[in-house]
């Protein structure tokens, strides 16, 4: 899908809707870039088939989504580039993180549950092998440890990402808004 095709979809409507089938889908995050640019924010996401995505997006009214709208199309209409840099990036950022506060915890409840049955699961072979210490060591070590190490890992892990991203993402936006200052001048040599 063309930056024009995309652009006539995001015309100042309520509402932009996207159906993408085949190939189209691998557009989704410049897509989403696109709108949030022009002022629109990703209301939802299906997946209506094997290869078909529905994305339905809602004008955003705010003075900081309009602001950036204006930006957008007065940088449009003097020839510069549509997005800024990181834009698709950014895009990429957002639709992950919606996706995590969409599902919530409870994939990654569902991988700590799955480590955790693992790891008691092999706890029980185990003590079926307690005739061979060798065997029922080997199974402790080989599966019941890195299974409790997963469990307790995991969820950490998400929580630092989704941090790191909601913050990067943030900052990105008041940088795009206009609201940080400018950067400090350089430091003189005299």
């Amino acid at each position: 899908m063309r930056d024009p095709e995309i652009l006539a979809h995001f015309d100042g409507r309520g509402r932009a809707e996207f159906v993408l089938g085949g190939f189209e889908g691998r557009h989704t995050a410049r897509i989403t870039a696109i709108g949030h640019e022009l002022g629109y924010a990703l209301k939802s996401t299906e997946i209506r088939g094997r290869s078909v995505a529905r994305l339905v997006y809602v004008r955003d009214d705010s003075p900081l989504a309009r602001r950036r709208a204006g930006q957008t199309l007065d940088r449009l209409r003097t020839g510069g580039a549509l997005l800024p840099p990181g834009g698709v990036e950014m895009a990429t950022r957002r639709q992950q993180l919606d996706a995590h506060e969409e599902w919530g915890n409870g994939g990654i409840r569902s991988l700590v549950v799955l480590f955790t049955l693992l790891g008691l699961g092999s706890l029980l072979v185990a003590w079926a092998l307690r005739d061979d210490p060798g065997a029922a060591a080997g199974v402790v070590l080989g599966l019941g440890v890195p299974c409790a190490v997963a469990a307790f890992v995991i969820p950490r892990r998400m929580r630092r990402w989704y941090e790191r991203n909601r913050q990067l993402v943030r900052r990105y936006d008041q940088e795009r808004g206009g609201r940080v200052g400018p950067p400090p001048p350089p430091p003189s040599l005299g």
